[in-house]
């Protein structure tokens, strides 16, 4: 399989820790152990700062290349003739477009000598509503006729990360042989003992937040926090609403601070920034509950990791969630908006949290949590991209006779 060389090219990547990077980092390092020699080709860039990396970096066993992000993207610096796969995650237009492109251009001129795969992580079908009107139109053309041309005729497989997304690509007529779910995972930290190995300070924090919801995710506009801030004024006074992420968004940060005035909650609603690893997860094993009302989610790793600790979660009845959140088994969905019945479920959940039901849902939680590892994704997607490797291969083999 010729080197066995990855090169992967995605927007942000580490340090930035949102769910996209996240996914990158876990599975290519594990994949990284099996032999794979992979490199990260990514912008220089923050999501509150543009060109403040470093250039190049190796992080647990990623070779990291950091490159200008200007409006064109960026064209990554790859030795086309002997990498075996090229894998990019999201369906940004830039660099992407370019890259489907240069890759069409070398199969025509028969010099195509890697495998494509595609992981649009929900990019393909995006949440429509957070681009201005020009562009998403202009955006939603471009996926849905020339991008999805592109897609059928040259990238060699594409991996959904759940079956929502799958349903989503086949319909837009991408061909549905080419589509594989491989989920998201949860980190090894999610099953160490959190109780011995937090850190002091994190345990502070929790002893002071008290009785507390919780949300974890970057401060952008699909994340939809106004709703569970209103639904905040009809729960108990002593509840706190902690909010776990890095700020991607100043004016909607400053918008939910407005509203936390309005509505007199600065001592109830709390911005921790981003808490990683074990800490993080005993932040969420000591919540009343998660609650995530996202506009839109291809998947939710932090769902995912609200599940892994026992929690009920409530979320938004739309895209993917309730494909993670079967409404009434092991949590409830809510209508995107509705934070009135928002706040009658949370209601629910803490008045029945000693019930044999809650305490039913809180298990089948735990018990999802232990079979869905990042390794076991990594696993999924290592067979994965050894059959589309091999298959790429043999197709070139009888091309070239």
């Amino acid at each position: 399989m010729k080197n066995k060389h990855i090169d992967v090219i995605v927007k942000y990547f580490y340090p930035v820790v949102a769910g996209i990077e996240t996914n990158i980092l876990e599975t290519y390092s594990i994949l990284a152990k099996e032999g794979w020699d992979i490199t990260i080709h990514t912008s220089k860039d923050v999501y509150m700062c543009k060109n403040c990396l470093s250039d190049k970096e190796k992080y647990r066993g990623l070779r990291i290349v950091r490159y200008k992000f200007s409006f064109f993207g960026f064209f990554p610096k790859i030795d086309w003739s002997n990498t075996s796969l090229v894998c990019l995650h999201n369906f940004d237009v830039f660099p992407h477009f370019r890259i489907l492109i240069y890759s069409l251009y070398l199969k025509i001129l028969d010099k195509k000598y890697f495998g494509l795969i595609l992981t649009p992580h929900g990019g393909f079908n995006p949440e429509w509503s957070i681009y201005s009107k020009a562009i998403g139109f202009i955006k939603k053309l471009y996926h849905f006729t020339f991008g999805a041309i592109l897609i059928n005729l040259v990238v060699d497989g594409i991996r959904a990360v759940s079956d929502w997304e799958k349903e989503e690509i086949i319909s837009k007529n991408v061909k549905k042989e080419l589509v594989v779910v491989i989920d998201n995972g949860i980190e090894t930290e999610a099953f160490l003992n959190l109780e011995k190995l937090a850190s002091k300070e994190i345990k502070n924090q929790v002893s002071i937040f008290g009785d507390y919801i919780i949300q974890i995710g970057r401060i952008y506009p699909i994340k939809n926090y106004e709703t569970t801030i209103i639904a905040l004024n009809s729960l108990p006074k002593n509840l706190k609403y902690i909010i776990v992420g890095p700020i991607s968004d100043k004016k909607y940060f400053d918008n939910l601070n407005i509203l936390i005035n309005k509505f007199n909650l600065n001592d109830r609603v709390k911005f921790v920034g981003v808490i990683k690893g074990i800490d993080k997860y005993y932040l969420i094993k000591h919540a009343q509950m998660m609650v995530h009302m996202a506009l839109w989610e291809s998947f939710c790793n932090v769902v995912h990791e609200g599940l892994s600790q026992g929690l009920v979660c409530i979320v938004a009845n739309n895209t993917a969630l309730p494909y993670l959140v079967k409404d009434g088994i092991n949590g409830y969905c809510v209508e995107t908006k509705d934070f009135n019945e928002l706040a009658k479920k949370i209601n629910f959940v803490l008045k029945n949290k000693e019930t044999p039901m809650i305490k039913e849902m809180e298990e089948i939680n735990r018990n999802y949590g232990r079979i869905n590892s990042w390794k076991n994704v990594a696993n999924k997607m290592n067979s994965f991209y050894k059959y589309k490797l091999n298959m790429f291969t043999n197709h070139e083999k009888l091309w070239s006779v």
